[in-house]
């Protein structure tokens, strides 16, 4: 099924007349750092080429409840068919039923992991988002 999938990225990279401005090394550094760099796994969404738009989308230029599951193996196996990912490195911590969620922030430390690791990003209303292919 990877090689179908490769193919398939191959197809769609060629067809778009994209670049690719992530290697595997810089997935792995970034997915590493955010789970052992960062004071807590970042949410994030991400479009794979073959997707027509990314899940959640829509509702990601807000705060949200979650954290990111960095430690899920999609960058491992198919980094080389994500186009975007964008990482709100902030999110709401549930404080009780009658307090307001406190924002956990942590931008400053993403910064710093972007450029330690030489990570191109584009940063839109605290949103960063890091191109696979463009």
């Amino acid at each position: 099924m990877a090689k179908n999938l490769k193919e398939k990225v191959k197809k769609i990279v060629q067809q778009r007349n994209l670049c690719s401005y992530m290697n595997d090394t810089k997935w792995s550094e970034l997915r590493h750092a955010m789970l052992y760099e960062m004071p807590f796994p970042p949410p994030y969404i991400l479009k794979f080429l073959f997707e027509e738009e990314a899940v959640g989308e829509k509702y990601f230029h807000q705060d949200v409840n979650y954290l990111g599951g960095w430690e899920d193996g999609f960058l491992i196996h198919n980094a080389f068919a994500v186009e975007w990912i964008k990482i709100r490195p902030r999110y709401l911590k549930f404080r009780g039923q009658l307090l307001e969620p406190e924002v956990i922030q942590a931008e400053s430390e993403l910064i710093k992991i972007l450029k330690k690791y030489s990570i191109p990003y584009e940063e839109n209303k605290g949103v960063y988002c890091i191109y696979g292919y463009r």
